[in-house]
């Protein structure tokens, strides 16, 4: 004889009740219980992502929360652009002056004029014409150029007399050792004593070696007034001055010398935003530079990009000869940093927006060694801003941001299957906490609830704009968001049994444009929407039909003769119930029950629950073996049919 046996079904009403199978040891012939159970409404709904309400009386309503608009704003305000580019050639840039000094004392000219005048005597000294005639003073200026080929300059010659009389038809000419060009010539007819005569040329066109000949061609002591001391040391200074100079070619060991300095402000095009400050939550800056110089060196500074109160500099940066049109990057990470989009501290007509300063200098590096460069040559660069803002400050400007049609799923409706459901109300309310320093407004355009075969929207006015409040910021950053919510009645659109809801709106920061109170926004921290329907549970069902497998694990199932089903049922409906066999495959095996009646509670005038129906049902005669689920469908009609009942925490069914 098979034995009789009480089988799992918190699966009869589908509603995935989970409980623990017992294995008990019994007699032959005997009843024994396996299974029990208790289910409630949140059993029903313990595998979604529905939550429960319930009022004093635990009367339920069931809610579904999910994210409304996902507000990503760090495109909103971002620099991505490129600034600062310039070219410089050579034939641009005036180099730094070469100074030559040469001294030539007294005692030097006496000595060479072969005048035994002693050292530190009174003398009156005579007229001597012609004392210096065809001398020649080397120059030598290898410590600047070895050759030096000028589209532009001047060549200065500055004669100081220390003598202690006057020196009179003083000509001298300058002139390359290598081929003795002339470079220049000078006369000055008189030079008073202590006094210092200057006189100057353009030497454009002109090469100039780095070693010179100073010919003097004559010079003339003149008479003293009267005895003076003879001092050795007493000089002539000589000063040679390359100025203004403009290299058409120069082969030269340079020192570091500055090409370029380049101060100016640079405007970012931020649409209508007028921004003053912006916190980097990620950013770089990129250097790019060509250089054709064989010893380029550049510096960028930004002085109203901080960080800890720390202006950024590139520091030096190398830019190696370029040998093809590849720039030479150089990259700088701006995270953490804060921008000051005002322009340039203590600017002429005060603060501007969306503004920076910068500065750029470029050099002549030295290398200690020979170089070649000519006017040809370049400095060419450019910088390459991205910047995404942690926060920004000013007016973020007026803007229209569409959001949707966007699809959210919902498991609000997953148990059941078919069916009909009249719901006496029920809600969809759009909550947004807005975390933004601007007015705002949003306009729903659409909200529909949809399933595989119709799509019911809701009624509203779509052309309504809601106006949101704008958030407001401590000195130390604390941000208190504003609430708006907007409810929409949605019972008719729910009751279609949706597994989709249908959005898609519109917002709208600033929309009536700028206020007096300056606006911020902290990318982390913009505005939060949230769709929530609330479906209170009063309703009228018609064969509303629910459907879940649950797993079966009993020994000896084979030797089941038969299945007693016993339910106590507390919930106001009618159901009846259907109880399908699987095997592992998926396939069906038996039908155990096939839409066998249970019996709603007792309930009192007000509609409430006083008492369970109970109700049992025996299954035998089936296969039982290779069982591995059971699928249980129930289909439910709530009676009468034109009022609604109200489903409330306490009611359950115990299996």
């Amino acid at each position: 004889m098979k034995r009789p046996l009480l089988i799992v079904l918190a699966t009869i009403l589908l509603f995935a009740c989970k409980h623990e199978l017992e294995s008990p040891t019994w007699d032959l012939d005997m009843i024994t219980p396996i299974a029990h159970a208790k289910l409630n409404i949140n059993d029903i709904i313990s595998d979604t992502a529905t939550k429960i309400n319930e009022d004093e009386e635990g009367f339920i309503s069931l809610v579904f929360q999910q994210e409304f608009i996902d507000m990503d704003l760090d495109t909103l305000i971002k620099i991505d652009a490129i600034a600062d580019e310039q070219t410089h050639t050579l034939d641009s840039v005036t180099f730094a002056n070469v100074l030559i000094v040469d001294t030539a004392s007294l005692g030097e000219a006496l000595t060479e004029a072969g005048l035994p005048i002693p050292n530190g005597i009174s003398f009156s000294i005579p007229d001597f014409t012609n004392l210096i005639n065809e001398d020649t003073i080397n120059i030598d200026a290898s410590e600047y150029f070895e050759t030096m080929t000028l589209y532009k300059g001047m060549l200065i010659i500055e004669i100081t007399n220390g003598y202690p009389t006057d020196i009179s038809n003083v000509n001298l000419t300058l002139v390359n050792a290598s081929n003795q060009n002339i470079v220049a010539s000078f006369s000055f007819p008189i030079i008073p004593t202590g006094a210092t005569v200057s006189d100057s040329i353009s030497i454009a066109g002109q090469t100039i070696d780095e070693n010179l000949l100073a010919i003097l061609h004559n010079m003339d002591i003149n008479s003293s007034n009267g005895a003076v001391l003879i001092d050795y040391s007493d000089a002539i200074i000589t000063t040679i001055t390359i100025s203004d100079i403009g290299i058409t070619e120069a082969t030269a060991i340079f020192p570091e010398q500055q090409l370029t300095e380049t101060l100016k402000e640079h405007t970012f095009n931020m649409g209508g935003a007028q921004i003053k400050e912006i916190g980097i939550k990620e950013g770089t800056v990129i250097v790019n530079v060509l250089s054709t110089l064989p010893n380029g060196k550049m510096i960028y500074n930004i002085p109203s990009l901080t960080k800890n109160g720390i202006p950024f500099s590139s520091g030096d940066m190398i830019v190696p000869e370029a040998t093809n049109t590849e720039l030479t990057t150089f990259e700088f990470d701006f995270e953490g940093y804060v921008l000051d989009l005002s322009g340039e501290n203590g600017r002429l007509n005060g603060d501007t927006i969306n503004t920076i300063y910068t500065e750029s200098y470029t050099f002549i590096d030295s290398t200690g060694t020979l170089e070649k460069i000519n006017y040809t040559d370049s400095f060419y660069s450019f910088v390459d801003f991205y910047i995404i803002p942690e926060y920004a400050k000013g007016y973020i400007g007026q803007d229209t941001l569409i959001f949707g049609p966007e699809i959210i799923k919902t498991d609000l409706f997953n148990l059941i299957k078919s069916g009909s459901i009249d719901l006496e109300s029920a809600n969809v309310r759009i909550g947004i906490n807005n975390y933004i320093g601007t007015d705002a407004a949003v306009q729903i355009n659409n909200l529909s609830a949809l399933n595989n075969n119709t799509e019911v929207t809701a009624i509203l006015d779509n052309t309504t704009i809601h106006n949101i409040g704008r958030a407001s910021i401590s000195e130390n950053n604390i941000i208190t968001p504003t609430y708006t919510e907007i409810n929409i009645e949605a019972d008719e659109m729910l009751e279609i049994l949706p597994n989709k809801i249908n959005t898609s709106a519109t917002f709208y920061l600033n929309p009536n444009g700028q206020s007096v109170i300056e606006d911020f926004l902290f990318s982390e921290f913009t505005t939060e929407a949230n769709i929530e329907i609330e479906i209170p549970l009063k309703f009228i069902a018609s064969e509303l039909i629910l459907s879940n497998t649950s797993d079966v694990s009993v020994e000896n199932i084979e030797e089941i003769e038969i299945l007693y089903i016993s339910i106590k049922n507390g919930l106001p409906l009618d159901a009846n119930i259907s109880l399908i066999t699987i095997d592992k495959a998926g396939q069906n095996i038996d039908t155990l029950l096939l839409n066998k009646n249970i019996l709603a509670a007792l309930t009192n005038t007000e509609g409430k629950v006083i008492e369970s129906s109970l109700s049992t049902l025996e299954v035998k005669n089936s296969d039982f073996s290779s069982i591995k689920n059971i699928n249980a469908i129930a289909s439910f009609t709530t009676e009468p049919q034109n009022e609604h009942i109200s489903i409330y925490s306490t009611y359950e069914m115990e299996i």
